[in-house]
């Protein structure tokens, strides 16, 4: 008798007997356990216990268990992370994208055309225009084309800000009104260097295309090599190092996009200067080398690795 039950599960559970025990919650899991699985992640305090079943199904009586954690498995958890990326938990969406669910036919989402986006505008305009007081408008209409002047101070400057936003089609207006694109902060920082500092590769290539100068210094002396060494951004130095920047460029202080990298504790980074000519004995002004440095962080940050790899490298085989 226990054999055939063991030969014969339900068909809805003819799953559940490769592992000898599992959770469901009640109700849902005995409804539709992909719903439930799908939903816990983001309604955690959906169940507020679970009951357990054993390894034919049958669930054991008077057993009552805490909610799921979600420490589950890693392969579990895996495989959930990626039924959210593909559905992102977002039913209506999801089925707008495939257009029909359970051969019932969605329409199409309506494509708005210039025109009437042009008629929301004008509209949205007399509305401000309205809301506006008179000493407003009159700011308003005295600026057809922004006031680089009073939109910007030394240390808020808009391209700045922009760029760091990575909004580059109000970046591109900016420009083509007239601002420098060498405008620099009270840091001496360009839009290049605030693009690379926050690691915005996209609006860093657009700079290098619009003309940005990829050797210009900060206050302190400081390329935008030193700064895409210093951010980690190993496209960003590889793009620069097509634009011909001098990779044993030195700062005020002696510091070289190497001993930068020395110190960020960046081998891939390391590796690349060196095999595009950076000059491992260069000394900064306390007379440092690169290696100096690695070995001045003692033997727990990576020092062996980099050593090796300052020693392997010859000097001159680069250059």
């Amino acid at each position: 008798m226990f054999a055939s039950r063991v030969s014969s599960p339900p068909a809805a559970l003819s799953l559940l007997h490769l592992v000898p025990s599992f959770h469901l919650p009640i109700p849902i899991a005995d409804t539709c356990p992909r719903l439930f699985h799908l939903g816990r992640r983001r309604f955690p305090g959906l169940c507020t216990a679970t009951r357990r079943f054993d390894w034919y199904g049958k669930p054991k009586e008077g057993f009552w268990e805490d909610p799921d954690d979600g420490m589950g498995s890693e392969s579990n958890d895996e495989e959930e992370e990626r039924e959210e990326e593909e559905n992102d938990l977002d039913f209506e969406s999801d089925w707008e994208d495939r257009g029909e669910v359970s051969g019932m036919s969605l329409s199409v989402r309506p494509v708005v055309d210039r025109s009437s986006r042009a008629s929301d505008e004008v509209k949205l305009a007399e509305e401000v225009d309205q809301l506006l007081e008179p000493e407003e408008r009159a700011i308003l209409q005295g600026n057809a084309a922004p006031n680089l002047d009073k939109i910007s101070t030394a240390k808020w400057s808009a391209l700045h800000t922009l760029t760091l936003t990575g909004q580059i089609p109000y970046m591109d207006l900016l420009l083509e009104n007239g601002l420098d694109i060498e405008t620099t902060d009270k840091d001496g920082r360009t839009a290049l260097h605030t693009a690379i500092m926050g690691k915005k590769e996209a609006v860093t290539s657009h700079l290098l295309r619009k003309g940005a100068n990829p050797h210009v210094r900060d206050r302190g002396g400081a390329t935008p090599l030193h700064y895409a060494v210093q951010a980690g951004a190993m496209q960003t130095v590889k793009l620069l190092i097509k634009c011909d920047v001098d990779v044993n460029i030195a700062d005020n202080e002696g510091w070289t996009p190497l001993h930068v990298a020395i110190q960020s504790r960046n081998r891939d980074i390391a590796k690349i200067l060196l095999v595009n000519g950076a000059d491992k004995t260069r000394r900064n002004t306390d007379g440092k080398t690169p290696l100096d440095i690695s070995l001045c962080f003692g033997k727990d940050f990576k020092s062996f690795d980099l050593a090796r790899l300052l020693k392997v490298i010859p000097a001159d085989k680069y250059i």
